[in-house]
């Protein structure tokens, strides 16, 4: 049984090898040349955070708050965040967050959120205040990628001292609030097909 285990273990550390990634050294952190080099690939923009996203929540201005709470540091005016509140937020409802798009491949997450407040969270207002951030990581959307500008996982960026600018912004808007507690985070991490 062990020697079993260990053929296994060599099998998945050479297929590992073999598989290395193009860009720095196995088991050496990235420094900002490698960085540089990885976001160099991603020249151009494989889907529209404007036309996708910006543009659907234009849409939703009528019927929901819609603020900025930030930017992208890497490209402010082309990456704005944005969320959407129920316009009938009352400190006696129940608080609910929705968010979409913390990593930039999870494309039905985005969609899903945006569709649920096309679809739902009128009709759910009168019981909760809803709060929806539908694309946490605009830059990872448009690239379709997991990890930020900066090769950051803004999934793991949500800690007072996180690196992701993304979830940082989202931290402060979020206590900005003064939500006591949250009753449902609902985190949309859905991908169906990585390159869509």
């Amino acid at each position: 049984m062990f020697v079993g285990r260990v053929r296994l273990l060599s099998v998945m550390t050479a297929a590992s090898t073999a598989r290395a990634y193009h860009i720095g050294t196995a088991g050496v952190p990235w420094g900002k040349e490698e960085v540089a080099a990885w976001r160099a690939q991603f020249a151009t923009p494989k889907r529209s955070y404007q036309g996708e996203v910006v543009d659907k929540i234009e849409a939703l201005r009528e019927s929901f708050e819609v603020t900025q709470y930030g930017a992208l540091p890497c490209d402010p005016e082309r990456y704005p965040l944005f969320s959407l509140r129920t316009r009938s937020w009352d400190a006696s409802k129940p608080c609910v967050l929705v968010t979409g798009g913390v990593h930039g491949y999870e494309t039905s997450g985005v969609q899903g959120a945006l569709r649920f407040l096309q679809t739902e969270a009128l009709r759910l207002a009168p019981h909760f205040n809803i709060l929806v951030a539908p694309c946490v990581s605009p830059w990872g959307y448009e690239n379709i990628q997991r990890w930020n500008s900066d090769a950051v996982d803004p999934n793991r960026s949500f800690k007072p001292d996180g690196a992701a600018e993304e979830a940082q912004a989202l931290r402060r808007h979020l206590l900005s609030l003064g939500v006591a507690s949250w009753t449902c985070h609902v985190d949309l991490h859905v991908r169906v097909n990585p390159y869509t």
